[in-house]
């Protein structure tokens, strides 16, 4: 095996013999390789000049060194590609994610393999072993241990299971990187984002597109949000922000400087701006300021057949979809409908004679741990909010209480912690509930009033 450790600071001979410069670096192309080749040598000279001394001169290759083909005076030197990386300078030290343990490890050495007459990164070395290397230890250590009958395990992980984060707020240096980031799931990459600094923070959500840093931020921890789109772009911060829920934006923008959140919602499109600044009046620990205003209400004088074929045009999430609420036409709160009864009765049927009239619901200003202990109490997906007149003005879901609802009741009452309990909050909503427990709102009635 081969490591960059022991190529840096190895002598450079031209084709007559002469030893004329030291390696101080090697040179990858950052395409969609899995394993990338070797295209340069960069020489220990002057620094403040990088010439790259192209692979093609290269004849021979070995820890002893390097032997170009040509003479150092025909040598043509050429400048860093924009589509090139050193390995030593960008790679060296630096923090990487492990996508197949899914944790983030500092590469401390670089493993490389001839394959003809190319030279190839296979792996990143992040174990004891290359740290005693580049100290010059490593066969002394290694083998005393290997006397004792222990010998060092090799810490090295194949390189298409490394995403290289490349500098600060720049996008991955490495292409490929990206597109292994894009098949871990966002509350693995969240996870990720906390053993992350500052500026590899903002690295990562700056290579995913803004739905997909949206699902990763909504995962992340409340101080972790804050942080990146503290740091992001403004423009880019306020992108990512109106594809997040509206409930979860709300949040990280209450806790922004008043002056940050005022520039981000005036750089957000109108309408989610709206939504998102209606949320922030409300008090943060009520039913109201922990809503989304993401439900599907449905006018009461609709058929099965309508609401249907409205589903079918508005594709609502899973999440939009765990209960469908009825309203009338001062979008007062009359009822909830099933998916199950939508769907075994015939299509002109009203949804006022499928409708369930005893729900369920808490008004604005109910606590959040009021609002937690109906979701348990019940075995609810989601909880409505009715102002005292009646209208419906946001639901309260299971998955934007969970840390309540594990900080309060524990695993054991929630039934098997929250990994079980984030599976319940985003399981399709066929296997939601067929219809909410009944339940008054408050003692003294048991549905919204409405007129006379």
């Amino acid at each position: 095996m081969l490591y960059l450790s022991q190529v840096i600071g190895k002598p450079v001979y031209d084709a007559s013999g002469d030893a004329f410069d030291r390696v101080a670096d090697l040179v990858i192309y950052h395409g969609t390789e899995k394993f990338p080749k070797i295209t340069g040598i960069l020489l220990g000279g002057d620094r403040s000049r990088v010439a790259i001394i192209p692979w093609e001169a290269v004849a021979e290759f070995s820890p002893a060194g390097i032997r170009l083909r040509v003479e150092r005076r025909h040598l043509t030197p050429r400048p860093l590609q924009p589509d090139e990386v050193l390995l030593r300078d960008n790679i060296f030290d630096c923090q990487v994610v492990d996508t197949d343990d899914l944790k983030v490890v500092r590469v401390n050495d670089i493993e490389l393999r001839q394959v003809g007459s190319e030279l190839r990164v296979v792996g990143a070395d992040v174990g004891t072993r290359s740290l005693l290397r580049r100290l010059g230890l490593e066969p002394l250590v290694a083998g005393a241990f290997e006397r004792l009958g222990r010998p060092l395990p090799q810490g090295v992980i194949p390189w298409n299971l490394v995403a290289v984060l490349g500098g600060t707020m720049t996008p991955l240096k490495l292409s490929i990187s990206r597109e292994k980031l894009k098949d871990i799931h966002p509350a693995d990459l969240a996870d990720l984002l906390e053993e992350l600094d500052r500026d590899e923070r903002v690295e990562m959500i700056t290579a995913l597109g803004d739905e997909a840093a949206a699902d990763v931020l909504e995962e992340a921890e409340p101080e972790v949000q804050t942080a990146v789109i503290q740091e992001l772009p403004s423009e880019r911060a306020a992108d990512v922000l109106e594809e997040m829920a509206p409930e979860e934006a709300a949040d990280v923008l209450g806790e922004l400087p008043e002056h940050r959140a005022d520039e981000l919602i005036s750089l957000m499109e109108d309408e989610k701006a709206e939504e998102v600044s209606r949320l922030l009046e409300y008090p943060p620990e009520t039913a109201a300021g922990k809503m989304t205003t993401d439900f599907i209400a449905l006018p009461e004088t609709m058929t099965v057949e309508q609401v249907l074929a409205r589903l079918r045009e508005t594709k609502p999430d899973d999440q939009n979809i765990y209960y469908l609420y009825v309203v009338d036409a001062q979008e007062r709160f009359v009822g909830v409908l099933s998916i199950r009864s939508l769907i075994v009765s015939p299509p002109e049927t009203p949804i006022s004679q499928l409708m369930r009239t005893e729900v369920f619901y808490v008004p604005p200003d109910a606590s959040v741990e009021d609002v937690a202990g109906a979701l348990v109490k019940y075995d609810l997906l989601a909880v409505p909010v009715v102002e005292p007149g009646g209208r419906l003005i946001g639901i309260v879901t299971v998955d934007h209480l969970i840390d309540i609802l594990v900080e309060t009741y524990g695993p054991r009452k929630l039934g098997g912690g929250v990994d079980l309990l984030r599976r319940k909050a985003s399981r399709e909503s066929a296997a939601a509930p067929s219809v909410l427990p009944g339940g008054p709102s408050s003692p003294g009635g048991d549905r919204p009033e409405r007129p006379a």
